[in-house]
């Protein structure tokens, strides 16, 4: 994986070695299903990534100079994800209950990658927060496009982790993780506008928030 990581420019050398420690803790505390569940949610945010990736070059909107992500976006994804495996590791009589705050986690940053990596195509932007047309890949800016693709992002995690913890197509929870990732990527958008615009927060501090205030609402509702 680290080295697969490396030649495929997923991530470069220290987003490597973060993801090789991060993995490593997953998979002891958690289980090998969380692993490959983070092992998912890094091969379709790349693979949103990529897509339309030599338009996104003329625009001058890509990730990176290949796509590649560096260690800053790995450590600020994984860490909510992290903090509910220690938690878990608590209380492992809990697993389902983790488990799925561990899928809303990362369903918040793929349906944010996938809105902001796909959406940016759409011309059709406006702010979140005042429905002002703005450029695409402003911080804050929504599409259509890019909405559609944030619940696909959602989705994605949401059946892989249907499949995992209930071994099949379980409908409730993959609507409620969707559905979550989907109101993660909003929050998201809407730190971005009022913060991250204006130099309060970086990106990344706006991803762990946007995760972090989803998967915490999610804990209350579903405890």
């Amino acid at each position: 994986m680290f080295v697969l990581s490396l030649k495929l420019k997923v991530l470069d050398l220290k987003g490597s070695i973060a993801a090789l420690f991060i993995g490593a803790i997953v998979s002891f505390v958690g289980s090998i299903y969380w692993l490959i569940l983070m092992l998912i949610f890094v091969a379709s945010s790349f693979l949103a990534t990529k897509a339309f990736f030599s338009r996104k070059v003329r625009m001058k909107v890509q990730e990176g100079e290949h796509g590649e992500r560096k260690v800053s976006n790995v450590t600020y994804a994984a860490l909510v994800g992290i903090f509910i495996t220690v938690i878990y590791g608590i209380y492992p009589h809990m697993h389902n209950y983790f488990f799925e705050l561990f899928a809303i986690s990362f369903a918040v940053i793929n349906s944010d990658t996938f809105a902001s990596e796909i959406g940016v195509i759409d011309q059709r932007v406006y702010m979140i927060t005042n429905f002002r047309r703005v450029q695409p890949g402003v911080n804050g800016g929504v599409s259509l496009t890019g909405e559609l693709a944030a619940v696909l992002g959602g989705f994605i995690i949401a059946l892989f982790y249907s499949i995992f913890a209930f071994h099949g197509f379980n409908a409730v929870r993959i609507a409620e993780v969707t559905v979550a990732g989907f109101i993660g990527c909003q929050i998201d958008s809407v730190l971005g506008a009022v913060f991250e615009n204006r130099g309060k927060l970086n990106k990344g501090q706006v991803n762990f928030l946007s995760s972090f205030l989803t998967v915490m609402a999610s804990a209350a509702m579903f405890i």
